[in-house]
C-alpha cells in the first residue's frame, strides 16, 4: 500500500510540474512578446494611421445556419494552418529542399513580425489572428505565383471575414491587424526580391582544377542543383562562408578511403531497420522535404506542452531561420569543394557496377544537407523543449545516418554537417535572448 501511495505522489509531482513548465513556457512568451526582435529588418518601424483604416468585410450577409467554415479558421492556430498549406505547395509544386526551406522562413518570419507589431499595439485576439493570417497569405501569394489567380488571396480574406465574424465588437484592432499584415508583407516580398536566389548559374564559370563531383546513375547529371545557393542573403550570418566545416579528408587520405568502404560494406550488409531509417528521412522533391518534416515534428511538441499561439509562431520563426541559414552554408561548402559522392569513389574502386540505396541527389557530398538542417533544426527545438532534448538529439543523428544508410553520403558529411548546423542553430538562440 505504502509503495502505490508513494507511485501515486511520484505521479501527481510528475503532472503538476509538467502543467507548471507549459504554464511558464506560455506566459514568459507571452509576457515578452514585446519586446521580440524581428526577423524583416525595417518591421520595426512601421506605423499604421487609423484615419485610414480600410473597410472591413462585416457587412457580408453570412449564412447563420453554417458556421463550419469559420469555426475552423478560429479553431486553429493561425501558424499551424498557414505552415500546413505551405508545406502543401511545396509538395504540389515538386519545391527541392533549398527552396522549400526558403519558403517556409518567409512565410513564418513575416508571421512572427505582423505579430510582434500586433502586440506592440496591445491587440488582442482578434487583430492578432487578422495580422497573422494576411501576412501569411501574401507572402504564399508571392511564392507560389503559378497558383490559380486570387486562390490563396481568397482564403487570407476568408480567414479575415472568420474572424470578423466571430469578434464583430473588434472591428477596430482586427483592421489595424489588417494594415500590419500588408505592410510587413509588403517589406517581406522586397526582401524575397533581394535574397539572390533567383540568380542564374553560368555553367561555363565551373572551374576545372575543383571539378571532382559528377552525376551518378541513375540521374547522371551534367550540371549540379541549386548551385548558387551558397550565395544566398542569410538571416543570422553574415553570409554563407562566416561558418564553414574544415576541409574535407584529402582524395588520397586513409579517413576518405576508410569511409568509403564503410558506405560500401554498410550498403551490402543494410538492415532492414537501416532501409526504414534511410526512407523515413529521404524526403525529396514531392515531399514535405527535411525542413518540412522538423516543422511537423516541433509542432507536435508544442502541442504536447499545450504552447500558446505566439509561442508557436515565435517558435516556427526561429526553426525555419536556422535551417535555412544552415542550408546555405551548407551549399556554400558543398561550392567550395565539389566533392564526389560515394557511388563515384565506390565505382571507380571497389565494385564498377554499385548503386546506393537511395537515388543519389545532384550535388556535391561534403557536408551532408540533411545533417546541417538537422542540426540547425535540434539546437533551437532544445531552447524550446528542454525536457525533449535527448529525443531532439536522437532526432538529428537519425537524419544524418540516414544517408550513410541510404549510401549517398560518407560518415564525414554526416558529423561535419551536423556540427556546422547546431553552431548556426546556437546563435539563432543567442538572437532569441
Amino acid at each position: 500500500m505504502r509503495q502505490k501511495k508513494s507511485l501515486l505522489f511520484l505521479y501527481l509531482v510528475t503532472i503538476c510540474l509538467m502543467a507548471f513548465t507549459s504554464l511558464v513556457a506560455g506566459a514568459e512568451n507571452v509576457l515578452s512578446a514585446t519586446t521580440w526582435r524581428p526577423w524583416i529588418e525595417g518591421t520595426s518601424a512601421l506605423q499604421v494611421d487609423e484615419q485610414i483604416l480600410p473597410t472591413l468585410l462585416v457587412t457580408t450577409p453570412f449564412n447563420k445556419s453554417n458556421t463550419a467554415w469559420a469555426d475552423r479558421w478560429n479553431t486553429d492556430n493561425p501558424a499551424d494552418t498557414w505552415s500546413d498549406m505551405t508545406l502543401q505547395l511545396i509538395q504540389k509544386y515538386r519545391i527541392n529542399p533549398l527552396r522549400a526551406g526558403r519558403a517556409l522562413t518567409l512565410v513564418n518570419v513575416a508571421q512572427h513580425d505582423a505579430l510582434i507589431l500586433a502586440m506592440r499595439r496591445s491587440l488582442g485576439q482578434p487583430g492578432r489572428r487578422a495580422a497573422v493570417h494576411l501576412a501569411a497569405a501574401a507572402m504564399l501569394e508571392h511564392l507560389f505565383p503559378l497558383e490559380t489567380p486570387g486562390h490563396i488571396a481568397a482564403l487570407g480574406a476568408t480567414a479575415l471575414a472568420a474572424t470578423e465574424w466571430r469578434y464583430p465588437q473588434a472591428a477596430v484592432e482586427i483592421s489595424i491587424g489588417r494594415v500590419i499584415a500588408q505592410r510587413v508583407a509588403s517589406i517581406a516580398i522586397i526582401r524575397a526580391q533581394s535574397d539572390q536566389s533567383d540568380e542564374v548559374w553560368d555553367a561555363r564559370n565551373r572551374q576545372p582544377a575543383a571539378d571532382i563531383w559528377q552525376g551518378v546513375p541513375p540521374l547522371e547529371s551534367a550540371q549540379p542543383q541549386e548551385p548558387l545557393a551558397g550565395k544566398w542573403r542569410t538571416w543570422v550570418l553574415r553570409d554563407g562562408a562566416q561558418i564553414h566545416p574544415p576541409a574535407p579528408p584529402a582524395l588520397d587520405s586513409a579517413v576518405l578511403k576508410k569511409n568509403t568502404l564503410e558506405v560500401y560494406e554498410t550498403f551490402t550488409h543494410l538492415t532492414l531497420a537501416q532501409k526504414k531509417i534511410a526512407d523515413d528521412w529521404h524526403l525529396d522533391q514531392g515531399t514535405a522535404t527535411p525542413p518540412g518534416v522538423w516543422n511537423l515534428k516541433a509542432r507536435a511538441l508544442a502541442n504536447k506542452l499545450n504552447f500558446s499561439n505566439e509561442a508557436r509562431t515565435r517558435m516556427y520563426a526561429a526553426l525555419n531561420v536556422a535551417m535555412l541559414d544552415a542550408a546555405i552554408a551548407c551549399w556554400h561548402a558543398k561550392y567550395t569543394w565539389w566533392t564526389a559522392r560515394p557511388a563515384t569513389r565506390i565505382r571507380a574502386e571497389i565494385a564498377p557496377t554499385f548503386l546506393p540505396y537511395l537515388v543519389t541527389p545532384p550535388h556535391p557530398s561534403y557536408v551532408s544537407g540533411h545533417a546541417s538542417v538537422s542540426g540547425a533544426a535540434s539546437e533551437v527545438l532544445k531552447s524550446f523543449f528542454p525536457a525533449e532534448q535527448k529525443n531532439i538529439d536522437q532526432w538529428a543523428e537519425e537524419a544524418a545516418m540516414s544517408r550513410l544508410y541510404g549510401g549517398i553520403h560518407f560518415r564525414h558529411d554526416n558529423e561535419e554537417g551536423l556540427a556546422m548546423g547546431r553552431k548556426i542553430g546556437q546563435l539563432v538562440v543567442e538572437q532569441l535572448k
